[in-house]
């Protein structure tokens, strides 16, 4: 994997009734705010959020927020016992029409190099509405 996370180190309830973190992917600090209805929702789960942040270089560079409920090979770190974040930059593999139009993009692959270290995450919003995690990053 390309990146360094540690667990959460401090959490924290603002006056907005926002929920705050602040982790460390890569060695750089991330806050990470989720809603009051994201809070219910994970409160309402089982198992901790995954949530996975991809940047991905292909034609464009494009930012991809996913929601898990597991992922398997995604190194993530602790945000709270509720909700774990992953970062990884990507690359297509290949440019096929046809698998494009299957998948919705191209196949990818995993960035392994000194360069996709130094990104990370400056800040991540997490919503649930609608009855759909939403999620959006800045770089």
């Amino acid at each position: 994997m390309i990146w360094f996370m540690t667990p959460a180190i401090e959490i924290q309830r603002p006056a907005t009734g926002r929920r705050c973190a602040r982790v460390l992917i890569n060695g750089k600090p991330v806050q990470v705010e989720w809603s009051r209805a994201a809070e219910r929702a994970l409160a309402r789960r089982s198992r901790p959020l995954v949530v996975e942040l991809e940047l991905y270089f292909s034609c464009l560079v494009k930012k991809f927020v996913h929601f898990h409920d597991e992922r398997p090979g995604l190194k993530t770190v602790p945000v709270d016992d509720r909700l774990r974040l992953g970062f990884r930059a990507v690359t297509s593999s290949a440019c096929s029409l046809e698998e494009a139009r299957q998948r919705g993009r191209q196949p990818e692959i995993e960035i392994q190099t000194e360069q996709a270290r130094r990104f990370a995450p400056k800040s991540v919003r997490i919503d649930f509405t609608g009855g759909r995690w939403r999620g959006s990053y800045r770089l």
